[in-house]
């Protein structure tokens, strides 16, 4: 699970996204947020059992994302874990993240009642962790 970043890189910055177009803007901020803090990002996608069979759409807008990230110097991980947020906060403490950039749900409060949720539980874990999160 460990992305290997530059030695002495003090700013890590980890891009969530999920396969959605939408993320672009994601990679872009961490990308612009990586450059001001003059540090490195990696882009991450979490992949649950339930995400197993993906259809083929999604499948192409994940490489074209990770396509993105890769052309604007980032780097590319796919993380395997059935909680998203717990997965993504052993991620952030083993690779010494200090900003996260996740985006604001577009899901309904059904859908997120009947589902779950990643971002406050995500914040909540990595609290104590002196990170960053920025909800885009």
């Amino acid at each position: 699970m460990m992305v290997v970043f530059d030695p002495g890189v003090r700013h890590r910055i980890m891009v969530c996204v999920t396969p959605q177009k939408s993320c672009k803007r994601l990679i872009e901020k961490g990308s612009a947020r990586a450059k001001e803090m003059d540090g490195q990002f990696v882009v991450i996608y979490v992949n649950n059992k339930k995400n197993l069979n993906r259809e083929l759409k999604e499948h192409k807008i994940l490489l074209e994302l990770f396509e993105l990230a890769k052309d604007f110097g980032g780097r590319v991980s796919i993380l395997t874990g059935e909680n998203v947020y717990d997965t993504l906060a052993d991620f952030a403490r083993e690779n010494k993240i200090t900003h996260i950039i996740v985006g604001k749900s577009l899901r309904s409060a059904f859908e997120i009642q009947r589902h779950g949720e990643v971002i406050n539980p995500l914040i909540n874990a990595v609290e104590k962790m002196d990170i960053t999160v920025e909800i885009i």
